[in-house]
């Protein structure tokens, strides 16, 4: 027979109250562990490296991580910053201007793929060459956008990267297969 406490519960009353609540506590500090590991594996951490402060604002306004599963984790105005400035746990793909100011463009492909080899690139320019786009293709690159393109177009080439496919655009393909073809 239990023995009522003066408050009206009882020993055993109060710990199993305490066990449940216990119990529920570990429950949600489970859930909100798992939320936000999941929100973490989910967001694509973008690190761009650009000249241009418009730009660099329009990539951090177009992939707010508030609110898309693409985030900007990082920025940098040249290759030297960003080389001190990537944190590799968070970067998966990395955006590179083609044309930064007073540097050359596979130099600066060859410094960040050599500093962080495991971490996918993506050109971000205005030039729309078929020589440079398939020149940065056969360096390694793996993915190639205009600054002009649309924020889903974006999107869409991010995700594929980050799943681990090489986005080349059509021409680009049909030149490399012609030039192997007809090489011979």
């Amino acid at each position: 027979m239990r023995t009522p406490r003066k408050d009206g519960f009882s020993i055993l009353e109060i710990l199993n109250n305490r066990i449940k609540l216990g119990f529920l506590y570990v429950l949600l500090k489970i859930y909100l562990t798992l939320k936000g590991l999941l929100t973490t594996i989910c967001m694509i951490g973008l690190f761009a490296i650009d000249d241009h402060f418009l730009i660099i604002e329009g990539l951090y306004k177009a992939f707010d991580s508030d609110s898309d599963e693409i985030g900007l984790v990082g920025s940098a105005s040249n290759v030297e910053d960003a080389l001190k400035g990537i944190p590799e746990t968070s970067t998966d793909i990395i955006v590179l201007d083609l044309f930064i100011q007073d540097t050359n463009p596979v130099a600066n492909f060859r410094m960040l793929s050599g500093a962080f080899p495991g971490v996918p690139i993506v050109i971000l320019t205005m030039e729309d060459s078929l020589r440079w786009q398939i020149k940065m293709f056969k360096l390694g690159v793996m993915g190639f956008l205009n600054k002009s393109d649309s924020k889903e177009t974006m999107k869409s080439l991010f995700i594929q990267v980050a799943n681990g496919n090489l986005v080349m655009p059509e021409k680009v393909s049909k030149a490399l297969i012609s030039k192997t073809i007809f090489s011979k």
